[in-house]
């Protein structure tokens, strides 16, 4: 287990359409032994902001397409996914530009705001422009996560050339498999293996092109600010930044224990321990953080009982629950349900 470089931290909206294409291609408990293996909760599915480690959604990617015997799942997750804006305000931001230019360089710059792992990039050459993600930290088998990278830069690119339009070729860092021909098969256009990242081609000219028509989903402007505050991902220095998004994933399933959350960001326990430390944190301070906020979540958008909210903290019973509300609020968690009318989502 590495115990150096930092932890590397995605939306969960990543996952695009994958739990609902995985799970009617291979049924419910398929998909709940797909995400323990993984060690996510199930619970993100609906939490498409959650931050999660890197390592664990490619876990995820890998097992799914294990799981059916599909080299090109990965592939058909991607172009399954929702136009640009899929992925938030980040998304919409990129895709409100004008030129396809503007909306890559816009995503360049910004890429930060949807994940910690590398960087996006242009790269223009003599007969053609390639738009590539390259990764920080390469080295994990990754096949089916780095192709469902493919299919959005296509999508974001037929906003501005239109539903039919191919790149010039596709990169991706893997060496060629014997079944790299089936992905080949569905782009229907070249693919480079060994390469720097994983990317598209242009042709020269294709990144002036301007978007044609007003479509109702980009009517909204998005300012680099908005982006900016949407992002949940560096509020705090490292490791206390990840360590916090951990917990709060790790508490959808009531879990706490330091030794999985160490485990998930590729620590052990003792080097956790000490980076934390160097930043004047410690892991249960962390806990209570996360609990504390998914406690007021909880009691201010559900009529769940307290005792079953207190379950999901990871509380033995009602009476701990309350002790600890107590501290962090001045007041029971009843108490702070009747005075705060809830806000029951539908």
């Amino acid at each position: 287990m590495s115990d150096s470089g930092s932890i590397l931290l995605v939306r969960a909206s990543g996952f695009g359409p994958l739990p609902s294409v995985f799970e009617q291609r291979a049924g419910e408990r398929a998909l709940w032994r797909v995400f323990e293996k993984a060690g996510l909760p199930v619970d993100v599915i609906g939490a498409p902001h959650t931050p999660v480690p890197l390592p664990a959604m490619i876990s995820l990617f890998e097992r799914c397409g294990h799981e059916l015997g599909d080299r090109t799942f990965g592939l058909e997750i991607g172009f399954e996914m929702q136009k640009a804006w899929g992925y938030g305000l980040w998304g919409r931001y990129g895709a409100t530009a004008d030129t396809l230019g503007k909306a890559i360089r816009r995503y360049n710059l910004t890429f930060w705001a949807h994940a910690s792992d590398g960087r996006l990039e242009l790269v223009e050459g003599e007969k053609a422009t390639l738009w590539r993600h390259v990764k920080r930290q390469p080295g994990q088998s990754a096949v089916q996560h780095i192709d469902h990278l493919i299919g959005p830069m296509i999508i974001i690119a037929r906003l501005f050339l239109g539903p039919g339009w191919l790149p010039e070729w596709v990169e991706v860092p893997y060496q060629r498999d014997s079944d790299a021909h089936l992905m080949e098969d569905r782009l229907q256009v070249p693919v480079r293996f060994g390469c720097k990242g994983t990317g598209i081609a242009f042709k020269p000219g294709d990144l002036d092109i301007r978007k044609a028509g007003n479509a109702a989903e980009t009517s909204r402007i998005i300012t680099l600010r908005e982006v900016t505050a949407d992002n949940a991902l560096s509020r705090a220095p490292e490791p206390a930044r990840a360590m916090s998004a951990i917990a709060a994933l790790r508490l959808l399933d009531g879990r706490t224990d330091i030794e999985g959350a160490a485990r998930m960001a590729g620590l052990s326990v003792r080097s956790l321990q000490r980076q934390l430390l160097e930043k004047g944190y410690s892991y249960r301070e962390i806990v209570t953080i996360a609990r504390n906020e998914r406690a007021v979540s909880l009691l201010r958008e559900t009529s769940l009982p307290i005792m079953e909210i207190a379950l999901l903290l990871g509380y033995e019973d009602h009476a701990s629950f309350t002790r600890a509300f107590r501290r962090w609020m001045g007041c029971s968690p009843l108490e702070f349900r009747r005075f705060r009318q809830p806000v029951v989502l539908a």
